[in-house]
């Protein structure tokens, strides 16, 4: 096995992460707006019951010495648990940033390895009297690592097989965990090909009827499992050369059902350039559009004096992508369930004029209006919407409301293609990601020391050149 070449898949995906072509400005600045955005998600995290739970058995190494840090949090753990823990604040309530193609996920779920690894190294050649990481090499992991992740998902769908797109974080994060533990090419290559014949988990936990906590912590699952191979790897374990052409035992035949994994466009920084962050509001991403459009429609009824009992229907024309995801009806279980139902979301934003964090549980969960209102929902897919989905140059994301009354007023429509958080409304994303942050961080660190941290990362020359350990000492 020794002279047999790696897939050419593969070899691609590390030498990318592995290139020493410096990130463009462009996408530093972007590196760094979602790695305040992530931060910001965890901290947010921290004081939810359920995640507070789940975190408390993840603590095997607690106290292990140079251990790596958990923002907001005072522990040292391991490297596995820090990603773990990290991966799975950052994703838990469903607000951090997005990626929309023929496969769903969230890039920023890779940094539970990148910040627990960098971190982790960096204490320990300390001791060693070598140089800790930088964080000018944190954001030029994250910017490579977002692309790996995000171009796999461009052509190869796994939702379809009812595999969760955590796959993907797995595999992105086995290569950030190698680089930044420095080894080889050769041994990025083993902990890689590991990730790709690793059992897989099923998408059964995002949709009803067992819609549930688990789609929270898949990521942090993946990202942690990423690093644990690059240990084995470093370790010496073996890695598998043709992991995924191999007839019959290999992924491409075995898991992807005889289809071969392919890259959707050339590795450059089109995924860090293109990411869809969400704001203002924690909703399913293909969702997005569609609430802000239920905020406007709060703000009609009010200036006309309306109330919910006026509304006959309300009909919403989205993507297929959401039709699959988020269209639901009937009992919905918990928070899990909610964030993920394209009406739930709808009518809570009608009523109150927003979606926060609070609003997936109750009180307003058990608020009769907001199923009256959820009967009054009708879903159907524009076939234009999920073209422009598609398309690579829009990767829109578009729902149009259309509201008929009772009474003698005129239907509200509103019609949104893109939302805020996407490339084409940049400018106004920026801003409202700062504030976004300072909202979850000032709960935690105060507002003084949450604004000191939101001024070091948005800027290049303050954050760039500080250590990874550092910066993570910052944050606990």
């Amino acid at each position: 096995m020794a002279n047999q070449k790696f897939d050419q898949l593969m070899q691609e995906l590390v030498d990318h992460v592995y290139s020493n072509e410096p990130s463009s400005e462009q996408s530093l600045e972007l590196a760094r707006y979602a790695l305040l955005d992530s931060i910001g998600c965890a901290l947010a995290a921290l004081d939810n019951e359920p995640c507070k739970q789940l975190l408390s058995t993840m603590k095997f190494t607690l106290g292990a010495s140079n251990g790596a840090r958990v923002p907001g949090a005072g522990e040292e753990l391991g490297p596995i648990e820090a990603a773990f823990q990290i991966g799975t604040l950052i994703r838990w309530l469903e607000f951090n940033d997005t990626w929309l193609a023929q496969e769903w996920g969230h890039p920023s779920d890779n940094l539970g390895a990148i910040l627990a690894v960098a971190d982790w190294v960096s204490r320990n050649n300390r001791i060693a009297g070598r140089e800790p990481v930088s964080m000018r090499t944190v954001l030029d992991v994250m910017v490579k690592v977002y692309e790996v992740h995000g171009v796999l998902c461009l052509e190869n769908c796994f939702n379809k097989l009812g595999i969760d797109h955590v796959i993907f974080v797995k595999v992105a994060s086995s290569i950030a965990a190698s680089v930044l533990l420095g080894l080889s090419r050769e041994q990025a290559l083993n902990a890689l090909s590991n990730a790709f014949i690793d059992g897989h988990s099923l998408r059964t936990y995002r949709h009803a009827p067992n819609a549930g906590t688990r789609k929270s912590w898949a990521a942090g699952d993946a990202t942690a499992r990423g690093v644990q191979l690059a240990l084995f790897s470093q370790a010496g374990e073996m890695g598998y050369p043709s992991a995924l052409s191999t007839p019959r035992w290999g992924f491409n035949d075995a898991v992807f059902q005889g289809k071969e994994m392919q890259l959707g466009r050339p590795l450059e920084e089109y995924v860090i350039e293109n990411i869809l962050f969400k704001v203002p509001n924690p909703a399913e991403y293909h969702a997005q559009t569609a609430v802000e459009g239920a905020i406007k429609l709060h703000a009609f009824m009010h200036e006309k004096g309306l109330v919910i009992d006026d509304i006959s229907e309300i009909f919403i024309e989205t993507q297929k992508p959401a039709m699959q995801i988020i269209n639901k009806v009937g009992v919905l279980g918990n928070p899990a369930d909610r964030d993920h139902c394209l009406q739930y979301m709808v009518a809570v934003a009608a009523l109150n004029g927003d979606l926060t964090i609070e609003d997936f549980d109750g009180p307003i969960a058990f608020d009769p209006r907001v199923d009256q209102l959820r009967d009054k929902i009708r879903c159907e897919e524009k076939p234009e919407y999920t073209a422009n989905y598609y398309a690579p140059d829009k990767r829109s994301i578009g729902n149009t409301l259309t509201v008929r009354f009772k009474t003698q007023v005129e239907p509200f429509v509103a019609a949104i293609e893109y939302p805020v958080g996407h490339r084409v409304r940049r400018s106004e994303c920026l801003p409202l990601l700062v504030q976004k942050f300072t909202a979850n961080a000032s709960v935690r660190y105060g507002s003084e020391r949450s604004k000191n941290i939101e001024k070091l990362i948005t800027s290049s020359s303050d954050l760039e050149g500080l250590a990874a350990d550092d910066f993570m000492q910052l944050l606990a």
